[in-house]
This record gives C-alpha cells, structure tokens and sequence, in this order.
C-alpha cells in the first residue's frame, strides 16, 4: 500500500465547499485538497448533484489561513 503524502495526521483544520472559487482561493492560501465527493438530492425520478470539495490545513504550516472576504478587502482601504 502506498503511503499518503498528505500527512493526514497533521491536518488542524477542515472546510468544505461547493463553489470551485472558493476552493480555488482556499488552495491559493495553502490549504490542500483531500477529498471530492458528490452528493444527490430530490426527487428518486429527478436527482440534483452537488460536487463538493473538502480541504484541510496542515499544523506544520502554522496558524490556519483563510482567504479574505472581497467585503472586508473593500472596507479595509
């Protein structure tokens, strides 16, 4: 078996989202991608699908970093 170079062991922190941007963004800050998985909802007849991301933050990176809010950027300056 091939060993995970993840280093799962060492992941703080967890976030998962449903939107490519803001995986894209968390990525862009250091976070890795660990997991994409869909899920099903609705109707048996009519099923909707959800791809959902799942990231985690590694502890030896330090203190967790998230991206920024647009919002915060824009009432910052």
């Amino acid at each position: 078996m091939e060993k995970d170079n993840r280093d799962l062991e060492k992941i703080i922190s967890l976030f998962e989202t449903e939107s490519v941007d803001k995986a894209n963004e968390y990525i862009s800050e250091g976070w890795i991608l660990l997991n994409i998985h869909t899920t099903d909802y609705g109707h048996p007849v009519e099923r909707h699908q959800n791809t959902v991301f799942t990231l985690g933050w590694n502890g030896e990176k330090g203190e967790v970093k998230v991206p920024r809010n647009r919002f915060e950027e824009l009432f910052n300056k």
